[in-house]
C-alpha cells in the first residue's frame, strides 16, 4: 500500500497539507472495489497519480473550504421525506433485539396497522403467541408496549416516525476522496447507479480527478461499515442523502446535481441547501437560477457515470458573464498498472451501437469491449450484429425468405417479388406462407392434393 512519505515525494509544497489529509488505506481499499482487484494488485503509483491529480485539480476548493477537505454545517430539516422503512431498519440497527419486528412492519403507512401492509410471516407469529390482539387497527405503539414489552425510548422513537420532527444533523461540503468514492455506499438501502458496485461507478473517481466536482451530504451518524463484506471501515459518515455539486472555474456558477436518494425533495429544502454552498462560494452575491438564454452550461469531457449536466440546473451569480464548463476532464488510468485510460461507462451508444461496452467484472481497461457493429445486412440497410445467429427471427429476413406451410424446407417462389395478400402470410412467422389461390401452378401444392385424395379413397 502507498506509504505517505512517497507520496509526498517532489510535491509542491502548497499540496502537502491537503494530500496529508487523506486516509490512504481507505482510499486504497475504494479503488480496489471499484477495480474488482485485491488489495496487493492496485498499483500504489496509479494511486499516487490519483491523488496528484486530485490535489492539482481540487487545490482551490481546499482553500475555499478553509484549508479543510470538508466542511461541516449544522442543519434542521423535517423528516417527513424519509421513508418510513427506512426509518425502522435505522430504529433496528438501535435496538437490534426487535429488529425483525420492525422489518416485518416495514409497508405500514401510519401508527395506526392495516393487515394489508404487514408481512404474512408477522401477521401469523402475532395470530399465534397474541391470539388476543386484532391486528386491524391496532397502534404500533401499543402493540410494541404491550405485547412487546418494549422500552420506553423505543415506544416513543415510534411514535416520533409519523410526527415530522425536525431532525438535527449536518450538512457537509467535501473533496474527500474517501467521501466522494462512497458517494452512494451507506447503511439504508438506498441505492444508486454510483455505488461502487454497479455500472456506472467510474462518475465517482472521475469526479475526484475534475477540477469541478464536489459532493455534499447530509448525515447525523457515523460509525463503522463493511464494503460488500470486502473491506471494513473503522469511521464513515453514513449519509442520509448526497447530492454532486459542479462549481464553475471562475466560480460564478453551480450546477446542483439530484439529490440521493431518488425522490421529490420540498423547494424549501432544496434551496435550504443550496444556499449553504452559494454562500460559500460567494456570501455577497445575488444568486439566480440560469435558463437557456444565459448559455450558461456544464457538460462531460469524458463520458464516466451518466449525464446529470444541463443547463437547467444551474444557479449563477447575477450579472455575471455566461460560463460553459466541462465536469470529468481527466481521463482514468487505469488502476491495475497496465499504463491505459479506461473508457467511460456511458460511451456505449444504444442507438448506433456503437462505442465501448463495460462488462461489469470491475473497472479494469481490459474490461472493456468494443461494441461489434455487426455486418452489413441488406435487409434493414445497415449494421445488424445477429445476422448470423438470428435471420430466422429478423422480420426483413423472413418476409423475403418465405416458405410453405406445406413443408417449411420448401421456398414458396410464388411469394418472392409478388404480391400476395397479407391475410395468407402466418401471424406468428411472417415467412410462412398458407396455400390458396397463388398455387395453381405449384406442384408441390399439386403433390399435396393428389396425396389427401389418395389418403381419402
Amino acid at each position: 500500500m502507498l506509504n505517505k512519505n512517497i507520496l509526498l515525494e517532489n510535491v509542491d509544497e502548497k499540496y502537502i497539507p491537503m494530500l496529508k489529509e487523506v486516509n490512504i488505506p481507505d482510499f486504497t481499499k475504494c479503488i480496489a472495489q471499484f477495480s474488482g482487484l485485491r488489495i496487493n494488485e492496485v498499483k500504489e503509483d496509479v494511486i499516487k497519480e490519483y491523488l496528484l491529480t486530485w490535489a492539482k485539480n481540487k487545490y482551490r476548493f481546499y482553500k475555499m473550504l478553509g484549508n479543510k477537505l470538508k466542511v461541516d454545517n449544522r442543519i434542521q430539516y423535517k423528516d417527513e421525506d424519509i421513508e418510513v422503512y427506512t426509518k425502522l431498519k435505522e430504529l433496528g440497527k438501535d435496538f437490534p433485539a426487535f429488529a425483525l419486528w420492525l422489518e416485518g412492519f416495514r409497508w405500514i403507512k401510519t401508527n395506526k396497522f392495516d393487515s394489508g401492509d404487514i408481512t404474512l410471516d408477522t401477521k401469523n407469529v402475532i395470530n399465534r403467541i397474541f391470539p388476543d390482539c386484532k391486528i386491524d387497527g391496532c397502534l404500533m405503539t401499543h402493540f410494541f408496549k404491550k405485547y412487546l414489552k418494549a422500552p420506553d425510548e423505543l415506544v416513543t422513537r415510534i411514535g416520533g416516525i409519523w410526527e415530522h420532527e425536525m431532525i438535527e444533523g449536518k450538512y457537509t461540503i467535501s473533496i474527500d476522496p474517501v467521501d466522494m468514492m462512497l458517494a452512494s455506499e451507506n447503511p439504508y438501502d438506498w441505492v444508486s447507479c454510483y455505488k461502487l458496485e454497479s455500472s456506472h461507478a467510474d462518475g465517482c473517481l472521475a469526479a475526484i480527478l475534475d477540477d469541478s466536482s464536489l459532493i455534499t451530504y447530509v448525515w447525523n451518524r457515523e460509525g463503522k461499515f463493511s464494503l460488500y463484506n470486502q473491506y471494513d471501515f473503522k469511521n464513515i459518515r453514513y449519509y442520509k442523502m448526497r447530492q454532486w455539486i459542479s462549481i464553475s472555474p471562475k466560480e460564478t456558477a453551480i450546477h446542483f446535481n439530484a439529490i440521493y436518494p431518488g425522490k421529490v425533495y420540498s423547494d424549501e429544502f432544496e434551496k435550504k441547501l443550496r444556499l449553504i454552498v452559494e454562500n460559500l462560494v460567494n456570501k455577497e452575491a445575488i444568486w439566480t437560477r440560469s435558463n437557456m438564454e444565459d448559455y450558461t452550461y456544464c457538460e462531460r469531457e469524458n463520458l464516466y457515470g451518466y449525464n446529470e449536466f444541463d443547463y437547467e440546473n444551474i444557479y449563477k451569480i447575477k450579472e455575471a458573464e455566461d460560463e460553459r464548463w466541462k465536469v470529468y476532464n481527466e481521463k482514468i488510468l487505469c488502476p491495475c498498472g497496465c499504463g491505459e485510460y479506461m473508457h467511460g461507462s456511458d460511451e456505449y451508444d444504444d442507438d448506433e451501437e456503437t462505442g465501448w461496452e463495460y462488462n461489469g467484472n470491475g473497472f479494469i481497461a481490459e474490461n472493456f469491449e468494443e461494441a461489434y457493429k455487426g455486418e452489413y445486412c441488406e435487409y434493414i440497410d445497415d449494421y445488424c450484429r445477429d445476422c448470423e445467429s438470428y435471420c430466422s427471427e429478423c422480420y426483413y429476413w423472413r418476409r423475403d425468405n418465405p416458405v410453405c406451410e406445406l413443408d417449411n424446407d420448401i421456398t414458396c417462389t410464388k411469394a418472392i417479388g409478388e404480391n400476395i395478400d397479407e391475410e395468407y402470410f402466418d401471424p406468428t412467422w411472417s415467412n410462412v406462407v398458407k396455400c390458396g389461390e397463388h398455387c395453381e401452378d405449384c406442384m408441390y401444392y399439386d403433390m399435396h392434393k393428389k396425396d389427401k385424395e389418395d389418403n381419402k379413397s
